[in-house]
């Protein structure tokens, strides 16, 4: 009789361990390995709870190894257990604090941003193949990166 008041408890302190872990688990930030200042912020808000999400991310991360050493860094606003104190620390340390600001709570999407002037150059939904996210990234990073005000040349 006594083990079965016992196991209740027990699987209610695993479930309280399990959420404060999750909850206390940092805002994820990709690192490629690019020495310079990225040109583009490649910023995914997301949450386990989105739909759109489970198609979004799984394409973004067969993409992202191809853009090792170029001008980017990927950042996840996971949304999950809600709005947090440490995914608004990761958006103000990449510079986008006022397009996370405004966007905070929404999920499914990644947008892509110019690092020097915030603005957003595109937005990589479900609906994108690999192969156009790939295109979107590559065509964000040249517009991010050219110096003489000129437009770049239109993607094919």
């Amino acid at each position: 009789m006594k083990a079965a008041k016992i196991v209740p408890w027990v699987f209610a302190f695993v479930a309280v361990a399990a959420l404060v872990f999750a909850v206390r688990a940092p805002a994820q930030g990709l690192s490629l390995a690019y020495d310079g200042k990225p040109e583009i912020v490649a910023a995914t808000f997301a949450s386990e709870w989105c739909p759109a999400c489970k198609v979004l991310e799984p394409n973004l991360a067969e993409v992202i190894p191809g853009f090792a050493g170029e001008p980017v860094t990927f950042i996840v606003f996971d949304f999950t257990f809600g709005e947090r104190k440490e995914v608004a620390e990761l958006a103000d340390a990449n510079g986008v604090g006022e397009i996370y600001a405004r966007n905070k709570g929404a999920t499914g999407f990644t947008l892509l941003i110019d690092a020097d002037t915030g603005e957003i150059i595109d937005t990589l939904t479900m609906n994108f193949s690999q192969k156009a996210m790939r295109a979107a990234i590559a065509r964000a990073i040249s517009i991010a990166s050219h110096t003489d005000n000129t437009p770049p040349a239109p993607a094919i």
